[in-house]
């Protein structure tokens, strides 16, 4: 669950509809200046599905020591578990799908490969996770690779070095020209620029997002500012449709719903969801 503070009270977004408003993004993702990957349909299945393992934990909030428990602040043991549940279901839908997805849990507690180096190292709650999915992205890839299909195989010998320089060094090879890289930097672009409609009731949470692809192998980095109520700038614009309008369910309960988790349930349920309506336009021309 994300959880932001609010005047009222605390707002809710589960991690299934944050992935849901990500997977939007990814739906009108790419335009001149911003590749859109061919195939794509294995990209738009881990925006969509990278939270599923919350599915059920997040059919109610949580507490501990009288507060709402936010994604941030959740026990290791728990986090582990809901991300191995979910990184299992989408490699069993989709093999590179479930390869990304691995590659975005592990990247959570492994400073994302590099992209977030002032993140702390990771954590010996999570070492025997990230060391577990290392294991499963080289099977993932393996399969991919060796896997019978119609058309080419979505990774090559190139991100087998890949995952061997991230996992040991956290940095891409040098002369690498795979797209898994890409791709994975893609996911992690869709993720931030939800999150910066769910950690807070004033978005954005986020001011810019580093380290998109874009097109010609260069990065971008995404400015987003509010304009009014609902609409903001996304500069440089990397959607395919001007404006693009997508939509997340928030709930917002008062504090006076935190007696116990029982109270909190039947209070966030009685508050109904709320469907925030975000609209993201190109800076004048």
């Amino acid at each position: 669950m994300i959880v932001a503070e609010t005047a009222e009270g605390y707002q809710f977004v589960t991690q299934p509809d944050h992935a849901a408003l990500a997977g939007q993004f990814a739906d009108a993702w790419g335009n001149d200046d911003f590749d859109r990957p061919d195939p794509f349909g294995s990209l738009a299945l881990a925006a969509y599905a990278h939270d599923t393992g919350w599915r059920t934990y997040d059919r109610r909030p949580h507490l501990a020591d009288g507060e709402p428990v936010d994604f941030r602040e959740m026990p290791a043991g728990t986090w582990v578990d809901l991300y191995d549940e979910g990184i299992e279901a989408v490699a069993g839908m989709d093999a590179y799908a479930g390869l990304l997805v691995s590659m975005h849990g592990a990247g959570l507690r492994n400073q994302r490969y590099g992209l977030s180096p002032a993140w702390p190292e990771t954590p010996a709650a999570f070492r025997e996770f990230v060391d577990r999915e290392h294991r499963r992205q080289r099977r993932l890839l393996d399969a991919l690779r060796d896997g019978e299909r119609d058309g080419p195989a979505p990774v090559t010998a190139a991100d087998r070095d890949l995952l061997r320089s991230l996992h040991d060094a956290k940095r891409v090879p040098g002369g690498y020209d795979g797209r898994l890289w890409a791709d994975y930097r893609r996911l992690q672009a869709w993720d931030a620029l939800s999150l910066s409609f769910c950690i807070t009731d004033s978005p954005p949470g986020y001011g810019e997002i580093d380290a998109v692809p874009a097109t010609g192998g260069d990065d971008a980095t995404l400015s987003v500012t509010a304009l009014d109520d609902g609409t903001y700038r996304v500069d440089p614009y990397p959607f395919e449709t001007a404006p693009l309008e997508a939509t997340v369910p928030v709930r917002t309960v008062g504090e006076d719903a935190l007696a116990d988790e029982a109270t909190l349930a039947r209070a966030f349920y009685d508050a109904g969801r709320e469907l925030r309506r975000v609209t993201l336009r190109p800076p004048p021309e």
